[in-house]
């Protein structure tokens, strides 16, 4: 089994599709997106009733494992969201309940029978953004089902990333490499010295980049 070399963490509209997409160009690392394989539109279902959300997450869940296996088959790939993000909605839907005690038990069984499966990247990226600006691009790209999920649900959700590298590190045995970064500046991607800085932080974990 080979190694993901980067997995880019955040809450939506942070920013992770535009770091993914920035390094794979600069540092030629291949693409594996976030895909969510849903035939049965339990994302749709959900949104229209929470009764949902336990089916919806388990399906989420085994999906994110199964694209991480497949990542993992090469040491090339760079990932847009993980398996390790996807329990941070599991904690959020049951502290809101969305799921009984009983569910997030299963959830939570499968989720750690699922981690020994999975190797570490070598660099975790997590995205950082205020909620002001997170909500911001919501309304600006317009997406309605996003939209539609309202404030609260977004603050809900940012509120459960905050102790996410906390989470982590709990998750793990061992030490890994992590960085943060702030896109909290809209104009990141259009500043060259900021990128450039931050290509250069990126690469001490990949010298032979």
């Amino acid at each position: 089994m080979g190694q993901i070399q980067i997995i880019v963490e955040g809450m939506t509209a942070s920013g992770k599709s535009t770091i993914v997409n920035l390094l794979s160009k600069r540092l030629g690392f291949e693409v594996m997106p976030e895909e969510f394989r849903d035939p049965l539109d339990l994302l749709g279902r959900f949104h229209h009733d929470t009764r949902w959300a336990f089916p919806m997450q388990l399906n989420f869940l085994v999906t994110r494992f199964a694209q991480y296996l497949c990542a993992s088959e090469k040491d090339n790939y760079i990932l847009d969201r993980s398996v390790f993000g996807d329990k941070v909605y599991a904690k959020m839907y049951y502290d809101l309940g969305y799921f009984h005690d009983s569910q997030f038990g299963c959830y939570l069984t499968l989720y750690d029978s699922l981690l020994r499966y999975v190797k570490l990247p070598k660099l975790l990226i997590l995205v950082r953004c205020p909620f002001d600006e997170i909500m911001r691009r919501i309304h600006s790209r317009g997406r309605q089902d996003e939209i539609d999920a309202g404030e609260q649900y977004w603050r809900n959700l940012y509120d459960a990333y905050m102790p996410f590298l906390d989470f982590v590190k709990s998750e793990i045995q061992g030490d890994f490499n992590f960085l943060e970064l702030d896109l909290s500046d809209p104009k990141f991607i259009e500043t060259p010295s900021m990128i450039e800085k931050f290509i250069n932080d990126v690469k001490k974990f990949f010298p032979e980049r």
